[in-house]
């Protein structure tokens, strides 16, 4: 208790960085994140790291004293949380491995009140064997599942709503909702899904309503019923649409919110009549699709979307909500800011502020709507000066074939965009991620040392509407990194960019376009870097967990295609030869996603042709990296790689 209250003052005011800010400055992970006060506005809680696990810390909302932090013993940390009523919370329990960086979740809840007392085994296989820093009460018996937060129900002080996953990888995957007692972790059976990976929507009483998931064939499905205890009905299927269809929140008892795509390239927000199957257009953007809902105190009413064609907006659902007002209000008083209120008291009076920009990580405030004013709470990287930070600049252009392309320049703080050093970061994915505006370590550590970033939200990517993802089905190895390719030169066009300064390094997907867009233009780029990257089509069919489960084959099928030469010929590995520029490869010996098999066969190849290149191989990590002193060595790896390979 008393380091973490050490930590806490640390984190209150931290002074910024001056001059050219260590690496430990963009590796570490946030220190205070997940902000969130309770129903009645009495406490304030946040995740945060202590002896390098995640904890909650529980603060007094008027003094932001330390009440408690919540933590367990051993090897075992925080994971998510919620507030199931406003004296008690409902935690994740994850598991830090020894042989694995990434923390394990086995599906385990606890409940526990703001002081540390009545500590509750809530749900989960292990029922009364762990702890919270004091013996743990017995709640229901064990079950041998993996339970998730569908809705804290926070109107009810002693029930949630949890979805129970069965353990078994052969037998039944379709979820069972529960309704279960925050005190003494009694459970009741409220619904059971029609499919498997299913997710579940409530609607404004907390009632299960709505189910999608996927079935044996791998197609998705989704059903509603009209209230507990009444049958499901087919609402929507993969199999038999051109679109797809979401639903994001109830606008009545018969009405629903969902963003749909059927009828046009971008989803729309619609809103359905559930007795008529009517529907109508709420909002559909002309460039991008909404996302990120925003919803009343309650978690029950939609207010707001936000739509980011290159800096972000609000679309307001209901603009004379009193929500709505409020986030018109505060992004006045944030200028040059993204607001968004993260979290409300259930009367809506204390409401916890999120302001960030592409130069600020971002800062909590709380609004008091009584007093109409803010007062700063923390931020989450209290160690940036974002007058020192880089800005983000969103720019579009018209690739080879004319097809509008998007994407950002991250220009280093005090310096003009002309004839910079430049590192071209494609994301992962590639299908469905994209990237944003916004402040990103990895990108803000490489203008950190003068060097310009580029981003480039290619053909495939997500959020622009499905003509615009699936244009990158099947050429991944082609008009994708042509995008790529497309946006280095107009850059260097622009005369933002030195020609003969650039290098390319990129994250899974963006691991393999390191590497495939020097191979299709082995004259733009001074090096590579490839981390975690995909560099055999073929084997993606092999080994990895996507081609597990049926429906990860279909979207190889549909994404990758079938046609062995095809997959040869644009895949690294058997393209070492037009490599000329030097390599850095950089992989988790624990990947699951896209295990070293690939960087392996890589190697191979590269030995095979005699030609060099650095070797990183991360022994217990996967998919990325999750420890922070692993992190500090891998980036400081890769800004030497760059220090050697370009002229900074």
């Amino acid at each position: 208790m008393t380091r973490l209250i050490s930590m806490l003052a640390i984190l209150l005011a931290l002074p910024a960085w001056a001059a050219e800010p260590p690496v430990e400055h963009f590796a570490k992970a946030s220190q205070a994140y997940s902000v969130k006060i309770s129903p009645k506005g009495d406490h304030l809680a946040m995740l945060t790291k202590s002896d390098g696990k995640q904890v909650v810390a529980i603060l007094d909302t008027d003094t932001l004293k330390l009440r408690h932090g919540i933590r367990y013993k051993g090897n075992g940390q925080v994971g998510a949380y919620y507030w199931a009523s406003n004296d008690r919370l409902v935690t994740t329990k994850e598991y830090l491995k020894g042989w694995v960086a990434q923390p394990q979740d086995y599906g385990e809840l606890m409940a526990v009140d703001f002081n540390g007392k009545q500590p509750l085994y809530l749900f989960g296989y292990n029922s009364g064997k762990s702890s919270t820093g004091t013996r743990l009460g017995k709640g229901s018996d064990p079950i041998q599942a993996w339970g998730s937060m569908i809705d804290p129900l926070p109107e009810d002080e002693d029930y949630v709503l949890i979805k129970s996953t069965p353990m078994s990888s052969k037998g039944d995957r379709n979820a069972t909702v529960f309704k279960v007692n925050i005190h003494n972790g009694k459970r009741k059976k409220v619904a059971y899904a029609p499919v498997a990976y299913s997710g579940f929507l409530t609607d404004h009483d907390g009632e299960v309503r709505f189910v999608a998931g996927t079935n044996n064939d791998g197609f998705y499905k989704m059903f509603y019923r009209e209230g507990q205890g009444d049958d499901w009905t087919l609402f929507y299927d993969e199999k038999s649409n051109e679109g797809e269809i979401y639903p994001i929140s109830f606008a009545s008892k018969d009405e629903v919110y969902v963003l749909d795509d059927n009828d046009h390239t971008l989803q729309a927000l619609k809103k359905v009549n559930l007795k008529t199957g009517k529907s109508k257009i709420i909002y559909r953007d002309d460039v991008v699709n909404p996302q990120s809902p925003k919803f009343s105190a309650d978690g029950r009413n939609l207010y707001a979307l936000e739509v980011e064609p290159g800096y972000p907006s609000y679309v307001f659902v209901d603009s004379k909500s009193r929500d709505a007002q409020t986030l018109k209000g505060l992004l006045q008083a944030f200028p040059g800011h993204q607001v968004a209120i993260t979290s409300q008291t259930l009367d809506g009076n204390l409401a916890v502020v999120l302001a960030y920009s592409d130069t600020n990580p971002g800062t909590y405030y709380l609004y008091d709507r009584k007093k109409n004013n803010v007062r700063p709470l923390l931020a989450k990287r209290g160690w940036v000066d974002p007058k020192t930070a880089a800005t983000v600049e969103p720019f579009s252009f018209k690739a080879r074939d004319g097809m509008t392309i998007h994407g950002y320049l991250t220009v280093p703080a005090g310096k003009e965009a002309k004839n910079l050093p430049l590192v071209v970061n494609p994301h992962g994915g590639p299908h469905g991620p994209r990237d944003y505006w916004e402040y990103n370590g990895e990108t803000q550590m490489l203008a950190s040392r003068g060097m310009a970033v580029l981003q480039v939200n290619f053909r495939g990517s997500g959020g622009y509407g499905r003509n615009y993802e699936e244009a990158g089905y099947r050429n991944w190895g082609s008009k994708i990194q042509y995008d790529i390719i497309d946006a280095t030169r107009y850059m260097i066009e622009q005369g933002k960019v030195d020609k003969d300064n650039i290098c390319i390094y990129g994250g899974s997907f963006g691991g393999y376009s390191a590497l495939q867009a020097p191979i299709l233009a082995p004259d733009l780029f001074q090096c590579a870097i490839g981390f975690a990257g995909v560099y055999d089509l073929e084997l993606m069919y092999e080994v990895g967990d996507i081609p597990t489960r049926k429906s990860g084959v279909r979207y190889l099928k549909d994404v990758v295609g079938e046609d062995d030469s095809n997959m040869k010929a644009f895949s690294p590995v058997h393209n070492v030869d037009k490599l000329k520029i030097p390599l850095l490869i950089i992989h988790g010996g624990e990947d699951e996603r896209v295990p070293i098999e690939h960087a392996e066969a890589l190697r191979k190849a590269l030995d095979e042709h005699k030609l060099s290149y650095k070797w990183v191989e991360l022994d217990k990590e996967g998919h990325g990296v999750f420890d922070e002193k692993t992190r500090i060595e891998v980036y400081g790896e890769i800004l030497s790689f760059l220090d050697d390979n370009l002229k900074l």
